[in-house]
């Protein structure tokens, strides 16, 4: 009788012994399991902007201009924001037939009086982004509109998306500082920045008319 209280109660400790043993293998595995999942919402919680689409790189880079500020853009049939660059309207926007890149889309103002025309070219491969930069820079015409030009003409890059801004200084400014913004200040490079002549300052400063 001795004997079997004691296998009893032998028995009774190996089986509480195994049931921690599970207990704790079960609890090191969830704390593991949530550590985890706690790592990977951590490192998915950071927005990136997708510069691979022209659509939102276009959206970006009006960020911060009020409504006032910003001419109304030329409504699209399909009811998009943006014309897209096609053989007919390419070398009107951009001084570069659709053939010499892959894609793109134009914001154009509205109204023909306000000369107000963004483009952003998407070049065949990055290796063609340098040229194509410089080619709307030579080609692009600030003029285009009928009696007016844009006060501000800038051309940059940044990997194969090439930016076109003709447009009132602070606009253009603002677009170029957005561009930089979504592809990072060191990875874009300004092929053109230069005013209209009618905004160009005389040399030595001196904006005053002579008598």
């Amino acid at each position: 009788m001795k004997k079997l209280a004691i296998t009893l109660t032998a028995l009774t400790l190996a089986l509480a012994l195994a049931a921690c043993g599970s207990t704790a293998g079960s609890s090191s595995s969830t704390a593991s399991s949530g550590a985890a999942s706690s790592s990977t919402a951590q490192s998915g919680s950071t927005e990136t902007v997708d510069t691979s689409d022209l659509t939102t790189v276009m959206d970006a880079l009006f960020d911060g201009i009020a409504e006032d500020q910003m001419p109304m853009l030329m409504p699209q049939e399909d009811g998009s924001k943006y014309a897209p660059l096609t053989e007919e309207n390419s070398e009107y926007n951009t001084g570069m037939a659709m053939s010499a890149y892959k894609e793109g889309l134009c914001a154009e103002a509205a109204m023909s009086a306000q000369a107000h025309s963004i483009c952003l070219l998407k070049a065949n491969s990055a290796e063609e982004a340098a040229k194509l930069a410089e080619d709307v820079a030579a080609n692009a015409n600030p003029r285009k509109w009928i009696c007016v030009e844009a006060e501000r003409t800038v051309v940059a890059y940044s990997g194969d998306t090439v930016l076109l801004a003709m447009s009132y200084n602070d606009l253009a400014q603002t677009v170029l500082d957005n561009f930089k913004a979504q592809f990072g200040e060191e990875n874009v490079t300004v092929v053109k920045d230069e005013a209209s002549a009618d905004m160009a300052m005389p040399e030595g400063g001196d904006v005053t008319s002579a008598p």
